[in-house]
């Protein structure tokens, strides 16, 4: 028992010098962002959120966790977020995650973008999409990309959230369990042909691709899919919407993701 903590406590140090030694070789140009520090520029807005970290002594090590890298000129494409954890998820965390780190448009999560965006009914919403095209390494590390936005009853309070709604684009096996474990809603098919599996746990409806596999550019259409759960009665219609987000939720481990194009298209 005492050989494994050990062997335990040496791997927590070796992924701490790691991604220390990772973060100080940077020859990256483009402006960076820490662990909550936002960049916004027009209707967009980069984040990095280490929920599970905000207290404890994980928290001192949460400032050095995240990075995101913005390229001003061309934002919200070329950004690139990075992260290094213990090779561990947190304990009490939500998800089993460290927090959501990514790129927002509106006034996703409460967050405020240079130039918010109109929010609406889901019935009054004419066009909600988005476009997109990311590429990520996560060989020393576990984490899901997702792409979510929350559905409230009143635009001007985010903690009127009614329902959480994702999809996920990058699904490592313990996502796959919490979605393949939940109420299951159905089966979404894309006007395009891609099939999603469709799950509902407590307040969060989850997407994710038939086979678990990565899609990793592609376009959705997510006000088609808040029709097709409006047919199922898992909503309104009635209900709010502000802003949508794309990025990672890491589990453990370090590792990055490069978004290069992502646009949202919503009237």
């Amino acid at each position: 028992m005492k050989r494994r903590r050990l062997t335990w406590i040496a791997l927590v140090i070796a992924i701490f010098v790691a991604g220390l030694a990772w973060m100080q070789v940077d020859t990256d140009p483009r402006l960076k962002l820490k662990d909550r520090q936002n960049f916004s520029k027009g209707e967009y807005l980069a984040f990095a959120v280490p929920w599970a970290a905000e207290s404890g002594p994980m928290r001192h090590w949460s400032n050095h966790a995240d990075t995101v890298r913005v390229d001003p000129p061309r934002f919200p494409d070329n950004t690139a977020i990075r992260f290094a954890w213990p090779p561990f998820s947190p304990r009490g965390g939500i998800a089993g995650v460290w927090g959501y780190m990514g790129i927002g448009h509106g006034n996703y999560d409460g967050g405020a973008a240079e130039a918010p965006v109109t929010p609406r009914r889901v019935d009054d919403i004419s066009a909600l999409s988005q476009s997109f095209a990311w590429s990520y390494d996560f060989r020393l590390g576990v984490a899901d990309v997702l792409t979510e936005f929350y559905l409230r009853s009143n635009p001007d309070d985010n903690e009127s959230k009614l329902i959480e709604i994702g999809w996920f684009l990058h699904t490592p096996e313990k996502t796959r369990h919490f979605v393949e474990t939940g109420q299951q809603i159905g089966k979404f098919v894309e006007a395009g042909g891609r099939t999603w599996i469709v799950a509902r746990n407590e307040k969060f409806v989850t997407f994710m691709p038939e086979g678990g596999v990565d899609v990793l550019n592609g376009r959705i259409d997510m006000l088609a899919a808040l029709r097709w759960l409006k047919s199922k009665k898992v909503i309104t219609g009635r209900e709010w919407y502000n802003g949508v987000a794309i990025g990672v939720e890491p589990f453990k481990g370090t590792g990055h993701i490069q978004i290069d194009r992502w646009s949202v298209g919503y009237r």
